[in-house]
């Protein structure tokens, strides 16, 4: 059936609208990013997402393919809009990842830049430092150390053939696990954080 304006369940058809339109930017970024822009006082207007989501520059699609992108963003868009971080669980894009050190590699790099994004939809959406509840101001800083961990977590992945198979998985698993729990609750808590702000 695909996404539409009041349903979404496909991440699939929307990175392929991404692609095909132009766009760099990957599903996690595509998420943080309205995640953050949800969350901020003022939601951006959709026209300043654009230069983001595709690299300071509009698509060149045109037709089909820019209809496309633009309906299943909308429709992304919609269904964070409905997060109620307060009892919802929080949603990470659907993701398959090799079972090698490549695909660590890129499921830890993919955390970090939901985080980058989630930080630039704030920016977009006018946060200011004064505008965050106290609890607020801790979830950043959880968000800032669990998002050092990643890091320090794909440099030691660089040291490993991106080929051989993890010889620890569960260890992987449980590491994984804890630190998105830590991004999870930290973005609740920040989005939670923020509601008194906006008008």
């Amino acid at each position: 059936m695909g996404n539409t304006s009041t349903s979404y369940s496909d991440d699939n058809a929307t990175r392929e609208a991404l692609r095909k339109a132009g766009s760099e930017r990957t599903l996690h970024e595509i998420y943080g990013l309205f995640y953050g822009g949800m969350a901020a006082p003022n939601a951006a207007d959709p026209a300043q997402y654009v230069p983001v989501v595709f690299d300071d520059a509009a698509a060149h699609a045109s037709g089909e393919d820019a209809e496309n992108v633009r309906g299943n963003l909308l429709s992304l868009w919609n269904f964070i809009a409905q997060w109620k971080p307060e009892e919802d669980p929080f949603y990470f894009p659907d993701q398959e990842y090799p079972d090698n050190y490549q695909g660590l590699l890129q499921h830890l790099t993919d955390d970090v830049s939901m985080v980058q994004y989630f930080i630039a939809g704030l920016n977009l959406g006018g946060t200011e430092e004064d505008d965050f509840s106290e609890d607020a101001v801790d979830a950043m800083h959880e968000l800032a150390e669990a998002t050092a961990r990643l890091q320090k977590n794909i440099t030691a992945c660089g040291a490993f053939d991106p080929k051989a198979a993890d010889d620890d998985p569960d260890s992987t698993t449980k590491m994984l696990d804890e630190l998105e729990d830590i991004l999870a609750d930290s973005i609740a808590r920040v989005t939670i954080g923020l509601k008194d702000t906006k008008g």
